[in-house]
């Protein structure tokens, strides 16, 4: 567990692995690493795995909100990049961690060379798609008014918000999946000052006229009940990036490394074995 100072702040990151290296930008505007951990620990024998807090997140530094973007998260990887001595390195984004993602393969053409977007969008037109599956999964009147209601700017708030939240990113909501992601959640450290700026940044996110200027190999996974990032955004990208492959998930919502783990690490190990 190392703080490095990168462009204005520190970035708090801890490598698992010995393979080739890979950023993993976390997903969550105001959320950490943690979750991540050490759920994608399994590919360790074949990646470098490179966690990291985005400035504002988690343990890393604190600067002011304003610089808080897309482009400064993915500029601020680049550079952690470079402090690491790479001069090429894999990137993976999760959920809104693929925006960060998409933007370094865009923005750091010459320093990435394999992408891996886990259920994300190259930009957010489709709030009417969102809700058409909220609807689907017959949300309880608790979800609908947390959907509905700004971002608690409470630590424990925001907490209970995004936990209300939970049932609708899997497929199927147990037991099991209710106490694991209730034991991830609280372990996160959070920030809702942070993940309020969703509300200004998402509207203004769109690298989709620039996804054919990603030219290195891609891998898009999603689940086929994702409601925030569905499989429609995933053609999306797979249609936009030229060497690109995507897979679907069956029986998953946002978190296939949660609900389909051996064909998650399966896939990627496939994929990665075929580009390598």
């Amino acid at each position: 567990m190392t703080i490095t100072k990168v462009n204005d702040t520190e970035l708090y990151y801890n490598e698992f692995g010995s393979g080739t290296p890979f950023l993993v930008m976390h997903g969550g505007l105001g959320m950490d690493h943690t979750y991540l951990r050490p759920t994608l620990d399994p590919l360790g024998d074949i990646f470098k795995l490179i966690f990291f807090d985005h400035r504002g997140h988690g343990r890393s530094g604190r600067p002011p909100i304003k610089t808080i973007t897309y482009e400064q998260l993915a500029d601020d990887a680049n550079a952690l990049r470079e402090r690491l001595g790479y001069e090429k390195i894999g990137v993976i984004g999760n959920s809104s961690g693929g925006y960060v993602a998409l933007n370094y393969a865009i923005r750091h053409p010459e320093n990435i060379n394999y992408l891996m977007l886990i259920d994300t969008a190259p930009t957010f037109d489709y709030m009417e798609e969102v809700m058409a599956i909220v609807q689907n999964k017959n949300p309880t009147p608790e979800i609908i008014e947390t959907l509905n209601t700004p971002v608690d700017p409470t630590i424990e708030g925001f907490r209970n918000q995004f936990k209300i939240l939970q049932p609708l990113y899997f497929y199927e909501y147990t037991s099991e999946a209710e106490e694991m992601s209730n034991r991830l959640i609280d372990k996160m450290i959070l920030n809702p000052k942070v993940a309020a700026l969703t509300d200004i940044l998402m509207p203004k996110y769109n690298v989709s006229s620039q996804l054919t200027k990603i030219e290195v190999p891609t891998l898009i996974l999603v689940g086929k009940y994702d409601f925030i990032c569905p499989p429609s955004q995933a053609q999306r990208m797979h249609d936009g990036i030229p060497n690109s492959e995507l897979h679907i998930f069956e029986k998953c919502g946002h978190y296939p490394y949660f609900e389909t783990p051996d064909e998650f690490f399966r896939v990627v190990r496939d994929w990665f074995k075929s580009i390598s």
